[in-house]
């Protein structure tokens, strides 16, 4: 009996101090917020228009309580210029000491050598190394593309991006490890982990105005996979800070049938995501609204994370359960 208790209680409190785990990738060019189709003036003083850009992230541990080690379920996520929030899990961590990734498919995804590699068409539409839009994959013998870019640059010096480029960046040995301090934010049952990706950084000494299309696992190709250690492409958001963060902006409801999330006092929802206990993203809704909801019929039975941004960048997450 005393065993059983004690079990109980262990259990209990593992429960108590589990946190969501978030990680935000907010990406800049020079001191501003990057976006698609805006004209930037790149570390070399051209101007260029980047149409899309999209790159992995994988292989996330987590160093926390002096000393404990945690590696995700999750292993791989593509990230874009508007979806750059990830979901790394519910766990029992308290504190955050530093957190380390690999930029690019692992080698074990990657090509047809790789332990767990498979065919692109038998995986999931919505899993990341499925089909994409731009493509992501080169191919069962090259692999995948670890980062694609493609736009504009400006040529002849007239601040106008005028010259077409590409760079599609392969090679089972160009997966770049980052590691990291961690800042982070607590708020009641969540940590936030706030960072930058620096894309002028991650494009130095790259002359996108005359590049063209440049396709492979040498050459510039190398050095703009490199650019994501030397340059620091990857780094704290300054606005970190330790803090505990108790002010929630919204209330949910659970039916039967549906979920319902209010904006409390009104405030603004700007979108939210479902994902699964693992990670998995399966919904991400627009909403620009006060309130949102959607269906549960959606959803098989088990437990789930909803993650909601604020009109005013806030960002709170709950749990569910779908009987």
């Amino acid at each position: 009996m005393r065993i059983l208790l004690f079990t109980l209680l262990f259990s209990s409190s593992l429960t108590w101090g589990q946190k969501n785990i978030f990680l935000h990738i907010d990406p800049l060019f020079g001191s501003q917020p990057f976006a698609l189709n805006q004209t930037f003036t790149g570390n070399d003083g051209v101007a260029v228009s980047i149409e899309h850009f999209n790159y992995y992230l994988s292989d996330v541990k987590i160093f926390h309580d002096n000393g404990q080690q945690t590696n995700l379920l999750t292993d791989i996520w593509l990230i874009t210029p508007t979806q750059h929030t990830l979901y790394l899990g519910y766990f029992a961590i308290q504190q955050i000491d530093s957190i380390n990734f690999t930029i690019g498919v692992p080698k074990r995804y990657n090509t047809q050598t790789g332990a767990l590699a498979q065919d692109i068409s038998t995986y999931p539409e919505i899993h990341p190394l499925s089909f994409q839009s731009p493509s992501m994959y080169w191919g069962w013998s090259f692999g995948y593309m670890h980062m694609i870019a493609g736009g504009k640059a400006d040529s002849n010096n007239d601040g106008v991006p005028n010259a077409y480029f590409e760079l599609h960046n392969l090679g089972n040995n160009n997966q770049q490890s980052v590691t990291l301090p961690a800042i982070q934010t607590t708020s009641g049952n969540q940590i936030d982990l706030h960072y930058n990706c620096h894309v002028d950084r991650w494009f130095n000494q790259m002359p996108l105005s005359s590049v063209g299309v440049l396709h492979g696992e040498t050459g510039l190709n190398l050095s703009v996979m490199q650019n994501v250690n030397t340059q620091d492409v990857f780094a704290l958001n300054p606005a970190a800070t330790i803090q505990e963060n108790h002010n929630l902006f919204v209330s949910w409801k659970q039916t039967p049938t549906e979920i319902t999330i209010h904006g409390i006092q009104n405030q603004g929802i700007e979108n939210f995501q479902v994902f699964s206990n693992t990670g998995q993203k399966l919904l991400d809704v627009d909403v620009q609204n006060a309130v949102a909801s959607f269906p549960l019929d959606r959803l098989s039975s088990g437990f789930y994370l909803v993650g909601v941004q604020g009109s005013h960048g806030q960002f709170q997450s709950f749990r569910i359960v779908k009987p």
